[in-house]
């Protein structure tokens, strides 16, 4: 599903919907170089195998995916934890030690392609529903003494405001860097295509919980309209830059409440894991699942060959 820009869109208002066709495994390769940016949402976090570590990057991610299918040559520079900053101007302090470098340095003017799944950490979306399922991860995972560091790390986590929305202003600035990205790799690569893929939602539109998706009705609420926000901020962006925002049909029968789920439900290792056990659990939560990332793979692939 592509949210094509119209000749004037209204803020947060959607584009004109076009339903992409299936795709096709006849198809020829496409030649090119194709960089793909984001935050976990893209990376894949908890999806095996690991060619990532410092920014727990999947192997089978949608990127992957996608330049398997169509023959692009991949660079994926995307990295759980980052912000719009971090693919404009900042390096992403990342796990392990080190940093990653902006992620707009991997766009050179030979790119054929660019994908751009980002802004839910500037907006809290998946923080926020993690702090809101604090209880049951300490509940679930942890012994009756946790050592001093698990403990920390939680505290860390729930210390979060759990029901805070982002304002108008939040949502504003988020609209504005999603631009400045897309702007960015069109001058640096004008000859790419360039999409901004969005984030597939964990609750349903009516933020209906479930075991998987532990959080109160209050905080559930907040969070699908903190969602909202975020796809109704990256059509905006897309509107305003002249290209697609891709969606991925059906995906609000997908979520971790749903047979079938795009997403995963919240995870918690045995009781008594180690830090790392633990954290890598927390760390895929509320995030696609394969299932998912192929979801979204074939629809940025049906886009490509259009």
């Amino acid at each position: 599903m592509i949210f094509r820009p119209a000749a004037a869109v209204p803020a947060f208002a959607c584009a004109l919907m076009v339903t992409a066709p299936a795709v096709g495994h006849a198809e020829p390769p496409v030649a090119g170089r194709y960089v793909a940016m984001g935050s976990s949402y893209a990376a894949g976090p908890g999806i095996e195998p690991v060619q990532g570590a410092g920014c727990a990057r999947s192997d089978r991610n949608y990127a992957h995916q996608v330049a398997d299918a169509t023959g692009f040559t991949l660079t994926d520079v995307t990295c759980s934890g980052a912000t719009t900053a971090n693919l404009l101007s900042e390096p992403r302090q990342i796990s392990g030690g080190g940093t990653a470098a902006p992620q707009i340095d991997a766009v050179t003017e030979d790119t054929g392609l660019v994908t751009i799944t980002i802004g839910g950490n500037d907006l809290g979306l998946i923080g926020g529903m993690l702090a809101s399922s604090c209880g049951s991860i300490a509940g679930r995972a942890l012994p009756a003494a946790p050592p001093d560091e698990v403990t920390g790390q939680l505290n860390t986590l729930c210390g979060r405001a759990a029901t805070t929305e982002p304002s108008s202003a939040d949502i504003e600035r988020v609209t504005q860097a999603l631009t400045d990205i897309v702007r960015a790799v069109q001058d640096k690569a004008p000859g790419a295509t360039v999409l901004l893929v969005e984030y597939l939602p964990v609750l349903a539109p009516a933020a209906h919980t479930c075991p998987e998706a532990p959080l109160a009705p209050e905080d559930a609420t907040a969070t699908r309209r903190t969602y909202d926000a975020l796809i109704a901020a990256t059509r905006r962006a897309a509107a305003d830059t002249g290209v697609d925002s891709l969606a991925v049909p059906g995906a609000d029968t997908h979520t971790a409440c749903s047979p079938g789920p795009w997403v995963n439900g919240l995870i918690a290792p045995a009781p008594g894991a180690a830090l790392p056990d633990l954290m890598s659990a927390v760390g895929s939560s509320y995030h696609p699942n394969l299932a998912g990332m192929s979801a979204v793979a074939q629809q940025v692939t049906a886009a490509v060959r259009r």
